[in-house]
């Protein structure tokens, strides 16, 4: 049995395998978003992990930006529904404001001008702890709720007939 050849094969796959991980190529550098954290709140469709940014903040910011005039005591308000979300739901506060953002979204499709802090203080107020799922959950069914033609003060109601303390 000849071993030279299997072994000049072997060396040269891992030569190969060696030559194939260097290159003149620079070491790509992580993004300013993952090294520094979002910088401009406002500017962001989505509150990444790696955001330092406060969701409550955030949230703060994109009401400002589409022109809402938020006294003192509203910001303050919002990050107190944000925190009641997320002990209600066991959601992490960046994960609700995330979502509701998009479920914001899903709904001005639908022509409706309910913000992402209507929603989380509206559906923080109607759902009784450990009553369903997760704020994402509770958020669809009030989406497809509001699709169906019922109003917020509807949706809402019925929401809290199923979900809340009594339901």
């Amino acid at each position: 049995m000849n071993v030279a050849p299997a072994a000049l094969r072997l060396s040269g796959i891992v030569l190969a395998l060696l030559l194939s991980g260097c290159s003149d190529e620079q070491p790509r550098q992580q993004s300013s978003e993952k090294q520094s954290g979002l910088t401009k709140v406002e500017q962001t469709d989505w509150l990444s992990m790696q955001d330092e940014t406060a969701p409550g903040d955030w949230l703060i910011a994109r009401e400002k930006k589409s022109g809402a005039k938020l006294a003192p005591d509203d910001a303050d308000k919002l990050r107190q529904s944000l925190a009641e979300a997320s002990a209600r739901f066991k959601d992490s506060p960046r994960m609700i404001a995330n979502r509701a953002v998009q479920l914001e979204r899903m709904l001005k499709e639908e022509g409706s001008d309910e913000t992402a802090s209507v929603l989380i203080t509206g559906l923080t107020r109607v759902v009784a702890p450990g009553r369903i799922e997760s704020f994402g959950a509770a958020g669809q069914q009030y989406v497809n709720m509001r699709k169906a033609g019922l109003s917020r003060e509807r949706a809402f109601d019925e929401l809290s007939k199923r979900y809340g303390a009594g339901g």
